[in-house]
């Protein structure tokens, strides 16, 4: 009986044992009727592209034949700086507001500066007081620069005050008077093609371009580049912008200069 009774109990552990072992394997397998689970991938980041080193614009190497140069919203540059007087570049080197002390007066015209009148709102370069076509105003030329010729480009306006005005001849020119024959300086002379004009129309900005030339046997200091406006009544303002003069070898003597402008005379139109 013991051994019957020792022998139900051993079965009854056993079974026991089992039991549990078949509940742990239970919680651990996979249901097969269920949707396995996909694991998702991890977000990879959006590669950001390199950024754009800005290559930097190069610094304008200034012309060393720079006569002159001034958008009149700067400070100036040119040869011509190294010709004036010490006390007057040192104003302008403070202030390029007084640009236009480097201009002379031609007639009752004297120069002034623009403030907010120039091209796009920018300043300018204004000759004012003026009461004659040819009154206007001017640079004056060192000797050191006869014989040579000068590239200009400047923007121009003039508004008219007269009734039924609308186009205004605005020219860029030279003044100076020359040893004739006889050892002798000639009158004043204003070669009439020696000049670069523009239409200003209705008071509009025009852009001007060309070259003029000055002779190597000018007498004395009397050479001038100026500008002048031949319409209207004498009394407008001529503004001036964006002013650039280029000095040039020019054309000799006197003789070969009126020769030039013979040749290069503009063809009639027809």
């Amino acid at each position: 009986m013991k051994k019957t009774a020792l022998l139900l109990t051993l079965v009854l552990i056993v079974g026991l044992l089992s039991a549990c072992g078949s509940a742990n394997n239970t919680s651990s397998t996979t249901d097969p009727t269920a949707t396995p689970t996909t694991a998702q991938p991890t977000d990879s980041p959006t590669p950001v592209p390199p950024t754009d080193t800005p290559t930097p614009s190069p610094t304008p190497t200034p012309d060393p034949n720079c006569y002159f140069s001034s958008d009149f919203d700067s400070a100036p540059e040119g040869l011509i700086l190294k010709e004036i007087d010490a006390e007057k570049l040192a104003t302008i080197e403070e202030n390029y507001e007084f640009t236009y002390l480097l201009f002379n007066q031609i007639g009752a015209a004297y120069a002034d500066f623009g403030q907010g009148r120039g091209v796009n709102g920018t300043n300018c370069l204004v000759a004012t007081g003026r009461n004659g076509l040819w009154h206007g105003i001017s640079l004056d030329v060192d000797p050191k620069w006869y014989g040579k010729g000068f590239i200009v480009s400047f923007d121009a306006k003039s508004e008219s005050m007269k009734d039924g005005v609308t186009d205004m001849n605005i020219s860029f020119t030279t003044q100076f008077q020359y040893i004739k024959e006889d050892g002798t300086a000639s009158g004043t002379v204003y070669p009439a093609l020696n000049r670069v004009t523009g239409v200003s129309s209705n008071g509009e900005w025009v852009h001007c371009e060309g070259t003029v030339f000055l002779p190597s046997d000018i007498s004395g200091t009397s050479a001038r580049l100026y500008f002048e406006c031949s319409t209207g009544k004498g009394k407008e303002d001529i503004l001036i912008d964006n002013l650039t003069m280029i000095a040039t070898d020019g054309v000799g003597n006197y003789e070969e200069f009126l020769a030039y402008w013979e040749a290069h005379q503009p063809e009639a139109e027809e």
